[in-house]
């Protein structure tokens, strides 16, 4: 009699079913990183006031500037300490830190200022002079990635913002950049990858002339060492730069004979070999490129296989040699279908103000606001930079 033994098939068929489960588990997984890979980020342009931004009447605490696209660096990565990130000009008025302060610490706007210093993770209202005085008052080169914050029902709500180049911001000790000049808004790192920002332009802020996708840039602290003087592009002269110290106000700052963002001669005559950036992300491979000294040009390409952000191919190949300062090309993984849905904060906050009061959002023509000493602080620029 022929005997059957069934249970070690049993077994092999059982694993494989398991296994294939667990590969379209693992796929589907795969998929949904896809679909969730962009996030929402809300454009915030120049000169216009945002929905509930911490000092009601916007654009009174620091004068933003119209700055030539031209002057842009590659997008990418950023460390706050890297020379001729930001621009300058030499107006003290750039940022009112003085003017900030005194809003903050008037008792009437006691629940602002605790949410403001929440947000900055400050232990609490009294720590505000100390950290706003040590804080240097810069122009963004770029259009820059920021974790935004607005003010609504008596805290701090966090937006993801793409900055527009032109924008004045005061950044901390580490260049990173912690608040919005002209409204007064917490600013903290934005956590996620350059690639994977979902930009949102609307009526309030359309799509600005130079906005270019590939110049998006995000800044992170320059690795917990403090920055001591700022080397910053002169707007007003791009051509030439400012040496300003950190924490002052820009009425000290040294004169450059260069822009301390462009390469030096000696520096773009030079040859090197172009670094391997394929199969790097799109955020990674720039990076990569700059620490060598070359700048990277971004096409998207169609790819059923490769994640999307994720280099397929580079010009020149690995390992040629490129004058330094030169473009590497680029050819990315397009991304995936945008899911995400944009927070719509541009419409007026309808909340409490903190008398009790209906707070009636801003408006571009709103007048200037009172401190407490019955002065008025801040102004509106033009958006033009001043000549020198």
């Amino acid at each position: 009699m022929m005997t059957h033994q069934r249970g070690p098939r049993r077994a092999v068929v059982a694993f494989v079913a398991v296994f294939t489960a667990m590969g379209l588990l693992l796929t589907g997984c795969k998929q949904a990183e896809k679909t969730a890979a962009k996030i929402a980020v809300r454009a915030v342009a120049r000169n216009v006031p945002i929905g509930s931004p911490f000092v009601r009447l916007a654009l009174q605490l620091g004068l933003d500037y119209a700055i030539d696209k031209a002057l842009a660096l590659a997008g990418g990565t950023k460390e706050g300490n890297t020379p001729g990130l930001y621009g300058g000009t030499e107006n003290s008025q750039d940022c009112d830190k003085a003017g900030l302060v005194r809003f903050l610490e008037d008792p009437a706007n006691g629940r602002k200022a605790a949410a403001w210093a929440q947000a900055q993770h400050l232990k609490g209202i009294g720590d505000i002079a100390g950290f706003v005085r040590k804080l240097t008052p810069v122009l963004l080169r770029n259009d820059t990635l920021v974790k935004n914050h607005d003010y609504k029902k008596g805290k701090a709500t966090v937006f993801e913002a793409l900055l527009e180049a032109g924008i004045a911001v005061l950044v901390d000790q580490f260049g990173k950049p912690v608040v919005q000049c002209s409204c007064g808004n917490p600013l903290d790192t934005f956590e996620k990858s350059v690639d994977q920002a979902d930009v949102r332009f609307d009526d309030h802020n359309r799509k600005w002339a130079s906005y270019d996708r590939n110049k998006v840039t995000k800044v992170e602290s320059s690795s917990n060492t403090r920055v001591d003087t700022y080397r910053l592009v002169n707007v007003a002269e791009p051509e030439t730069g400012l040496a300003r110290e950190a924490g002052s106000d820009g009425t000290t700052d040294e004169v450059l004979s260069t822009d301390p963002g462009s390469p030096s001669p000696s520096v773009s005559a030079s040859a090197g070999p172009v670094p391997d950036v394929v199969g790097l992300s799109s955020d990674e491979a720039q990076q990569s490129l700059a620490a060598d000294g070359f700048t990277a040009e971004v096409t998207e390409e169609t790819s059923d296989t490769a994640e999307p952000g994720t280099v397929l191919a580079q010009s020149p190949a690995a390992g040629e040699e490129a004058a330094v300062g030169s473009a590497v090309t680029l050819t990315v993984a397009a991304g995936a279908t945008n899911t995400a849905t944009a927070t719509e904060s541009s419409t007026t906050d309808g909340g409490t103000d903190d008398n009790g009061g209906t707070d009636g959002g801003t408006s571009p023509s709103a007048s200037a606001e009172a401190t407490d000493d019955g002065s008025f602080f801040g102004g509106v620029t033009d958006g033009t930079a001043p000549s020198p």
